[in-house]
């Protein structure tokens, strides 16, 4: 594997995304709602930062 396509899969926007997702559905199971909300604008601020 080549340095540049491992930092490809490193920086791949995927992860971070699905971790967030996960920690939204999971809070959103325990009914712990300002968690589940906190994850939801992590995401979206991931999203507006140009990071994706």
């Amino acid at each position: 594997m080549t340095a540049g396509r491992m930092r490809r899969g490193l920086t791949e926007p995927f992860l971070p995304v699905a971790a967030l997702a996960l920690l939204a559905l999971a809070a959103a199971a325990l009914d712990a709602t300002v968690l589940c909300w906190a994850s939801v604008g992590a995401m979206a601020g991931y999203a507006l930062s140009g990071s994706v």
